[in-house]
């Protein structure tokens, strides 16, 4: 585990998907939101960002659907990204400004006007469990149960991890970074239906992170086996905490030692489903934290140290949400995290 020099203390900050197509007002509801850790913004529905670097890809642009080809005759680019990954060439990986402006613009615009309270930045990508999930072979079969598209997925995305880290590092130097690869799909392997081993499954979220030095993260906003998240060497699990506090409580004895050797919880408290946001408010909210909290420390673990080692957040992305509307759960994830800082201290 990497475990980040800087504790969060209930410090906010968000999933990366939005619902702003205007990087001025992108830019400014981040940044008055979550001036300590703000997050560099996905504002795009394509993937093909994430794809840059990665051999075997085929776009089917009539049915709008991008799937990973290992044929014999890919053999040139699958040598090529071999010999790119043996060569320790972050730059054959890069995020190019073409694909994801809106990354290279948050953080130009974090450089020429930094926040006074900036300590750290945020970026999330996709986990190789994810990613191998939603893409497909020909056949249909997801690309994870593939061994060789599984071992090119891994390595590509620990490659793209650390160029991205490299690059905010050299942009804004001083600034920790937080690396979120999530994994929101790991209910699919670890249900009564489910296919790949437990090992397999830890193996690949680590080997995802290969080589990465910042603080890392992992999101799930669904209810699974949580110590699958605390047996790998990630630093931060962000969880559903609106929906999945109890259920988590239940790892009560994994958490412990997770946060015990430097582990942090990410508390995804404000709902991003349309109608449970129309009922709430950050007063309600934190009250549902606060009981939340209350549960792990009933369960054993150190109160202080849970505190130090706590982030707020909404409880997933907000890019199906109107404009408005992620207006106001950022907003309210920022009133939960000053109410929470206030309270514990």
């Amino acid at each position: 585990m990497i475990a980040s020099p800087q504790r969060p203390h209930f410090t906010a900050t968000m999933m990366a998907a939005v619902p702003y197509r205007d990087m001025d007002r992108t830019a400014r509801i981040i940044l008055e939101n979550f001036p300590e850790a703000p997050c560099l913004p996905v504002m795009t529905r394509s993937i093909r960002w994430l794809l840059e670097g990665i051999p075997c890809v085929v776009v089917d642009r009539e049915k709008r659907a991008i799937y990973l080809d290992p044929s014999p005759d890919r053999e040139t680019e699958l040598l090529e990204f071999y010999d790119k990954v043996e060569q320790d060439d972050l730059d054959y990986f890069a995020t190019s400004r073409k694909t994801a402006p809106f990354f290279h613009d948050m953080i130009d615009r974090i450089r020429a006007d930094p926040p006074s309270d900036l300590k750290w930045l945020v970026f999330h990508s996709a986990g190789p469990v994810l990613l191998g999930d939603m893409l497909k072979q020909l056949d249909g079969r997801p690309a994870i149960h593939h061994e060789t598209l599984r071992d090119v997925l891994i390595k590509g995305v620990a490659m793209k991890t650390r160029w991205l880290e490299r690059m905010i590092q050299a942009e804004l130097p001083g600034v920790e970074v937080v690396a979120d690869l999530p994994e929101t799909t790991l209910v699919n392997f670890t249900s009564s239906g489910g296919t790949g081993t437990r090992q397999a499954v830890v193996e690949a979220i680590n080997e995802g992170f290969e080589g990465v030095n910042c603080t890392t993260m992992i999101h799930c906003c669904a209810n699974i086996d949580w110590s699958l998240l605390t047996e790998t060497r990630v630093g931060i699990i962000n969880f559903d905490a609106y929906a999945h506090a109890e259920y988590a409580a239940a790892y009560s004895r994994e958490f412990k030692a997770f946060v015990d050797r430097g582990g942090m919880i990410a508390w995804g408290i404000v709902p991003v489903q349309e109608d449970l946001l129309a009922e709430e408010t950050a007063p309600r909210l934190v009250e549902r934290l606060k009981r939340a909290f209350e549960m792990f420390v009933s369960k054993g673990i150190d109160e202080r140290r849970l505190a130090a080692s706590s982030w707020i957040l909404p409880s997933c992305e907000t890019v199906l949400l109107t404009e408005d509307q992620s207006d106001r759960v950022f907003r309210m994830t920022r009133e939960i995290s000053e109410i929470m800082k206030e309270t514990y201290g």
